[in-house]
């Protein structure tokens, strides 16, 4: 695959930018999984990709029975900031009866953060991650055949597009704050039904970027939501970040029913 600048790498104009600007992503939400009645298991586990390892954290009810399955991707920050509100999302899925699987795509290129050239250079090699990724939870033992969605949060919501576009396996894709790789939609075979959550006053990540994702949804024929923020940043408020959280969960849950 080329590599020409992807619009993913537009927001991020330099590494400091990234470290100190980059959004938390359900920050301060009280979704407490703890307190649910199912118990959750956790679980580090790893895949290979390009001759790497991996390293996935998984979250999921506890017992033996295949269920539907979440897979988690981080922004440009990496696992530096946010990894907390990352994790309660996680549980939050686990504990409605989801298998989440949090994964370090940037493991495969020794990445702590990415800024633009970064995102320009690996973004093949992170499509090529994910779509390892979708590999490792199909075969998973606690995951139900013909149930995975993604999640991706700003870079990991561009890779969910893309990944999802690409693998019919993927049955649903919630991006929040992202949009189609500059020069990839000729490439995009589908898209699943999708959930895209962006705020209009977004200037890491235009809201046209989110209009390209409906644009692709309608040629497809997918079934596709777009819920927008008024008002709202690439960092969503507290209010905003709990709308955008509970449409995530049942969005999921509507489009990844459990067969038990």
């Amino acid at each position: 695959m080329s590599t020409p600048e992807s619009r993913a790498s537009r927001p991020f104009r330099n590494r400091f930018s990234v470290i100190l600007t980059i959004a938390v992503l359900f920050g301060s939400l009280g979704l407490n999984a703890d307190s649910a009645e199912r118990r959750i298991e956790t679980a580090r586990e790893s895949f290979r990709s390009g001759g790497r390892a991996i390293s996935v954290e998984t979250f999921a009810p506890a017992g033996m029975e295949r269920l539907p399955a979440v897979i988690i991707l981080h922004s440009a920050a990496g696992t530096l900031l946010g990894k907390g509100e990352m994790v309660r999302f996680a549980r939050a899925l686990a504990a409605r009866g989801k298998v989440a699987f949090l994964v370090r795509y940037f493991d495969r290129t020794g990445t702590v953060f990415a800024d633009d050239r970064d995102i320009d250079q690996f973004t093949p090699v992170w499509i090529e991650t994910t779509r390892h990724s979708v590999d490792f939870v199909a075969a998973h033992r606690r995951v139900q055949p013909g149930a995975i969605g993604i999640f991706g949060y700003s870079l990991g919501a561009y890779l969910a597009v893309a990944v999802s576009s690409l693998d019919s396996r993927v049955d649903a894709v919630v991006e929040l704050a992202g949009g189609i790789f500059e020069n990839f939609e000729p490439r995009m075979r589908r898209l699943p039904p999708s959930l895209i959550l962006h705020g209009t006053a977004d200037q890491r990540v235009p809201l046209s970027e989110a209009r390209e994702v409906q644009r692709a949804g309608k040629r497809f024929g997918t079934t596709t939501e777009i819920q927008l923020y008024q008002g709202e940043g690439h960092r969503l408020s507290r209010a905003a970040s709990m709308d955008a959280t509970q449409r995530a969960l049942r969005f999921l849950d509507r489009n990844l029913p459990s067969r038990q």
